[in-house]
């Protein structure tokens, strides 16, 4: 879920997004003693949410992969995804890039999608605005430079999160993604776990989320992508499933496009 402090910092942990919009609920509301010693309410700034999943009517998903480890099984990865004619949309930290400068170019090569997933993998929450801004455009540049594509995805590292880092990847024109469909492969799960741990949050506009590196993501994904196809859902790449601006996100995290006239009061 993610979790918010007296900070209005979001962190996601494993158990889902459901708590959080208790806890952000709560957030919202301060309480402050006044001189006569009564308590006031105060109301707090709204909560700002990233992009877990996409409402849509159409039965596609999204595959996410992020790269901030090492790149001995980013060949494998490619394999597969060709093999199965699927576009995956990898998330790429800068320090990455520039470990793997030939493994950034072969996976645009192939037709993948590169986001971002900041520059040193830093906490985003803990940067002032100059920190977070540097995160997001050196990485941007980095890609840029490589393949001469600038990405329009940013996912925050570790999913952590505040209103400020929200307002700042979007006032850089990019969308702040997340996902909802954890496969947890960086715990080294089996394939048949992973697949379990998916199919629990499986829905309509999914964006899941993969690492490489992981010990058994490899052998995992086969099976998972034939698996999601044989319940009749189609894989494309994250910028092809968000809605384009003006959107609105609910306390879900869930996208929605908007419509002309339509009260967006209780969302982003």
């Amino acid at each position: 879920m993610k979790r918010t402090n007296k900070r209005g910092i979001y962190r996601v942990t494993r158990r889902g997004p459901a708590l959080a919009i208790l806890l952000c609920g709560m957030a919202a509301i301060g309480l402050l003693t006044g001189l006569a010693g009564k308590a006031v309410q105060v109301a707090a700034q709204p909560a700002r949410h990233p992009i877990y999943s996409v409402e849509t009517p159409e039965k596609k998903v999204a595959l996410g992969i992020n790269c901030a480890w090492d790149n001995e099984d980013i060949e494998r990865l490619l394999e597969t995804l060709d093999q199965y004619n699927v576009k995956a949309s990898f998330f790429l930290v800068g320090d990455w890039c520039d470990r793997y400068p030939d493994s950034v170019r072969q996976i645009d090569a192939a037709g993948h999608e590169l986001g971002s997933h900041s520059d040193t993998h830093a906490d985003m929450t803990k940067l002032d605005r100059e920190g977070i801004l540097r995160e997001i455009r050196v990485s941007n540049e980095k890609m840029k430079a490589l393949t001469g594509k600038a990405p329009t995805l940013f996912r925050p590292p570790s999913g952590a999160y505040n209103n400020q880092v929200i307002e700042l990847i979007e006032a850089e024109g990019l969308f702040p993604i997340q996902w909802d469909c954890d496969s947890l492969d960086y715990r080294n799960l089996t394939p048949d776990e992973m697949q379990q741990r998916i199919f629990k949050k499986l829905r309509n506009g999914s964006i899941l989320l993969f690492h490489s590196g992981a010990k058994y993501t490899p052998a995992a994904l086969p099976q998972i992508i034939e698996a999601i196809r044989g319940e009749g859902y189609d894989f494309v790449m994250v910028s092809e499933l968000v809605h384009p601006r003006p959107y609105q996100v609910d306390f879900e995290g869930r996208q929605h496009p908007i419509k002309q006239n339509q009260d967006t009061s209780k969302t982003n």
